[in-house]
This record gives structure tokens, sequence and C-alpha cells, in this order.
């Protein structure tokens, strides 16, 4: 383990220790932190499988493409 591993150990470390007062309040912050994070991740992933500016989008091109 290097040392500047260490040290973002022991920052982690005490920053969880420093918010365990506003556990309730990090926890929301965190949760809502990973929904926008789960939607971008479905965005992008949607956005891999849309048509370009040529291409059809209806069912049986749909379906063929998957």
């Amino acid at each position: 383990m290097t040392t500047a591993q260490a040290l973002a150990f022991v920052l982690g470390c005490a920053v969880i220790h420093a918010a365990h007062a506003h556990a309730e309040a990090l926890t929301r912050l965190l949760a809502a932190a990973a929904v926008v994070a789960a939607v971008l991740v479905l965005l992008v992933a949607s956005l891999d499988y849309a048509p370009g500016t040529t291409g059809t989008f209806d069912e049986i091109s749909v379906y063929a493409a998957s």
C-alpha cells in the first residue's frame, strides 16, 4: 500500500467520522446521487440504441436491431 493510498484511507475515515452526526442527510444525498447516476446511465444506454437521422423507429426495426 502506498503512502497516498494510506492517506486517502485515513482521510476517508475522518470524513465518515465527521459526517456521522449528519448520517440521515448524507444518506439522502447519496441516494439522490445514485438515482441521478442511474438515470444518466440509462439515458446514455438508450442513446446507443436510438436510430440515426436516417433510421426508422418502428417496432420491427427496433426488434431486429436487438
